[in-house]
């Protein structure tokens, strides 16, 4: 028996899943590293993750269009179609990973802030981009969109290194602020790994960063249960008809 795998679409602002922007305004911060880590996490887990990449570099398309378990779409914040209109998100998706561009505009930092019900800052340990985020993120939490969706938001520092007094500086700076700290994530092998060999990087490795990815799954509170498989359930559904017939058929002659 043969049977075809139906996937529900629904409009971008009717899906149900956890909405999640990853944005910084600098280059090189690791954002789409953060992001690809990220949905490689929930992937991992058999939760249903899509990643949506506003970045015209496309690194975190490029990763997951190659990566099992991940769906993701390209979408050129440039494009006259309104974001909402253009997109289609799988109907049990649970998280939606958005990976932002860097040097976008106020006009598109609104347009992404609106899209989203959470967002996850990436930073790194060094006074010039701790010096550039804090412009940025006054912008941020001052924007009509960030106050009007009551949006949340949190920091990750990335490229830790051992013994770096950097990491140091962005937490006191960051005490200073009302938002949470996740933790931090190092510059581990293992990121570029997942990246260059489509993987997880909690495959080899699942102790790597652990109070950083617990910090952030109680953060986003995603829900993990498990997609059901359509074509198991179409089976199991058969098998249950087979059943309840061989059972009707013993009753009749027995």
């Amino acid at each position: 028996m043969i049977i075809d795998e139906f996937i529900m679409l629904v409009g971008y602002k009717r899906a149900q899943c956890k909405k999640v922007l990853v944005i910084n305004r600098k280059g090189g911060a690791g954002k789409s590293t953060f992001a690809i880590a990220m949905a490689s996490f929930y992937a991992h887990q058999k939760v249903k993750t899509e990643i949506i990449d506003l970045d015209p570099q496309g690194t975190s398309h490029f990763w997951g269009s190659k990566t099992e378990g991940v769906r993701t779409t390209r979408f050129l914040p440039s494009s006259n179609v309104p974001f909402s209109l253009a997109l289609r998100l799988e109907a049990d998706t649970k998280i939606t990973v958005i990976d932002s561009p860097s040097n976008f505009s106020r006009f598109e930092m609104e347009k992404y802030i609106s899209m989203v019900d959470k967002i996850i800052f990436p930073v790194q340990p060094s006074p010039i981009d701790v010096h550039s985020m804090l412009g940025f993120i006054k912008d941020l939490i001052n924007s009509p969109a960030f106050k009007h969706n009551n949006v949340e938001l949190a920091f990750v520092i990335t490229r830790c290194k051992e013994n770096n007094q950097g990491t140091e500086f962005v937490h006191k700076v960051l005490q200073h602020m009302k938002y949470p700290l996740l933790g931090t994530m190092s510059e581990h092998q293992a990121y570029q790994e997942m990246f260059s060999e489509k993987n997880c990087f909690l495959a080899r490795y699942p102790e790597l960063d652990k109070p950083l990815w617990k910090n952030m799954k109680e953060w986003l509170n995603v829900d993990m249960t498990q997609t059901t498989n359509v074509e198991d359930e179409a089976q199991k559904k058969v098998a249950d008809t087979t059943s309840t017939t061989y059972s009707s058929i013993l009753k009749k002659h027995y």
